[in-house]
């Protein structure tokens, strides 16, 4: 371990927790104050109008409009007791109710609904049987709050707290465990959209070395706000107040500090490479079945030479897994959570007829696979060892005695499974891994794992198990922009993307490691971090 991280692990620890207070639908800004209503885009504001009886009682004509631009929009009008339809404005279309008190439920607001709304009452011919109440209707946009904690070359640590996307204008502010604000430098800007970002710096040494730091982004008067909390430990700064029994306080702390770096260094590392062996590289097996159908050309679309089997694989990784880049945690897929799988090559000679070692054998074939491919890690340097008897067991694969299978046999069943509908992306497929760099059949294999080559996907290309998650590869829509058809390139570019910055944060976090073991490490932190 150098030096860096043992300074990021002896100097403090954070652990983040995040929370959301909005209202479900429009509220007053105070009370007693009705001509005010802060809603968040997306839910249903109600606008009150706040009559003393029904509505179909004794109103002759209730009409509420949009009063603030050039000129006025129908809302919703009522006469009589009946809605005349006719009169409204198109961008209220089914969208608009009136409860029995004359409010409007206003559904589904956006930024452009915000504004000033007039609701009218007659209740008889005359002027002085009118009522007119004004109501002002402001739609937040709220976004995630982001907090990072820096240590400098001086030894110091500052947080930081930033929160982009936000309307009207918020106010950020950074709070002790007790509620009190702390003096946090603030700037604001707001982007071409009209769209607001916020940011707060702190310098950690006001905290005294240990605590709980909220962030807090809010509307004023909104009852609006988006919270992130920090509970961080400074080893290097602790309070002058711990000074009577740190003196072995410290001692302890470093030994047992010493005790887990070595434990990691040494215990950690070869544990979590055995079990990543049993996790990755499988899904080769569908696309070399892929591109089987291309060897009258020159060379396959892996590298093949013409004439040559393309070798080809026992399994496929085949549990769908999470949905992919859930900071929440890992959401069990259609075939339960992710398991070990294995592959051996079939088309080439193994070494029992060609007296080869089971090493040589490989490199062989990794070798005709193209050297396109290896820049992430070689798949074939990929050991595996076949589906455990759990997934074989949610999965119902039985031989034909009927008894359960498990291992390169059950993964070899499950492959044939997927392996008729994965044919049908087998050109996008190969698009992607030729721009990308990425070998074609990890590709395959990650739209087999997330949405079982895409058997669980809805009509419009959302998971059956979690509807926020898009296409093949089951990107979320709400950390993610969706980009594409749920079964074409873009989409699958886009999927292929993450995953390499994923693999390159694994260059930096793990430096000593083979980009095999990245490469592993990588899908390995897919199971519970993916595209989501």
């Amino acid at each position: 371990m150098n030096s860096a991280g043992f300074t990021v692990l002896c100097s403090w620890c954070v652990q983040f927790f995040s929370s959301i207070y909005a209202p479900a639908t429009g509220r007053s800004l105070q009370p007693g104050s009705p001509g005010r209503v802060f809603v968040v885009s997306g839910d249903d504001a109600v606008l009150p109008c706040r009559l003393d009886t029904s509505v179909p009682s004794r109103v002759m004509v209730l009409e509420w409009s949009r009063v603030d631009g050039p000129s006025p929009l129908t809302v919703h009008v009522l006469r009589n007791g009946k809605e005349l339809a006719k009169e409204k404005s198109v961008e209220y279309l089914g969208r608009t109710d009136v409860t029995e008190d004359g409010s409007l439920k206003l559904r589904s607001v956006t930024r452009w609904d915000s504004g000033t709304y007039s609701c009218v009452i007659l209740r008889g011919s005359s002027l002085a049987d009118k009522v007119q109440v004004f109501v002002s209707l402001t739609v937040a946009e709220v976004s995630e709050v982001d907090m990072t904690v820096q240590r400098t070359s001086s030894n110091e640590l500052f947080v930081r707290c930033e929160s982009s996307g936000w309307s009207p204008e918020p106010l950020i502010s950074l709070l002790d465990a007790s509620g009190d604000v702390l003096p946090a430098q603030t700037e604001s800007s707001v982007g071409p959209d009209n769209l607001h970002s916020v940011r707060a710096h702190l310098d950690l040494a006001a905290m005294k070395g240990i605590g709980t730091l909220t962030c807090r982004v809010e509307i004023p008067g909104g009852n609006v706000v988006k919270e992130k909390e920090i509970y961080f430990t400074d080893l290097f700064n602790l309070p002058e107040a711990d000074l009577g029994y740190s003196t072995w306080v410290v001692p302890v702390l470093l030994v047992a500090i010493v005790v887990i770096i070595l434990v990691w260094a040494f215990v950690v590392p070869m544990r979590v490479i055995k079990m990543l062996r049993t996790s990755l590289q499988p899904l080769k097996a569908f696309f070399i079945r892929l591109i089987q159908g291309q060897e009258d050309h020159d060379t396959d679309a892996a590298g093949y030479p013409t004439g040559h089997p393309s070798p080809e694989v026992d399994t496929v990784w085949h549990t769908p897994g999470p949905p992919m880049v859930v900071p929440q945690g890992p959401i069990e897929g259609p075939r339960g959570p992710p398991t070990a799988v294995a592959w051996r090559p079939l088309g080439p000679p193994d070494a029992k007829t060609t007296g080869m070692s089971p090493s040589s054998s490989r490199q062989s074939a990794s070798l005709e696979s193209g050297r396109r491919y290896t820049e992430y890690g070689d798949i074939f340097e990929v050991d595996t060892t076949g589906a455990s008897a759990h997934t074989a067991r949610a999965n119902q694969v039985k031989d034909s005695n009927g008894q359960l299978m498990s291992g390169v046999d059950a993964s070899q069943e499950l492959a044939k499974r997927d392996l008729k509908e994965m044919m049908k992306y087998k050109e996008n497929i190969i698009t992607v891994g030729k721009i990308l760099r990425v070998h074609p059949a990890l590709i395959a294999a990650i739209i087999s794992r997330q949405s079982q080559a895409g058997t669980k996907l809805d009509a419009n290309g959302f998971g059956q198990y979690d509807s926020s998650s898009f296409g093949l590869m089951q990107i979320n829509k709400r950390y993610h922009e969706v980009k594409g058809s749920p079964y074409g390139t873009e989409h699958i570019g886009q999927g292929i993307t993450f995953l390499i910055q994923l693999i390159k944060v694994m260059e930096r976090t793990k430096p000593n490691w083979t980009k095999e073991q990245r490469l592993k490490g990588k899908n390995m932190a897919d199971s519970c971090l993916l595209l989501q």
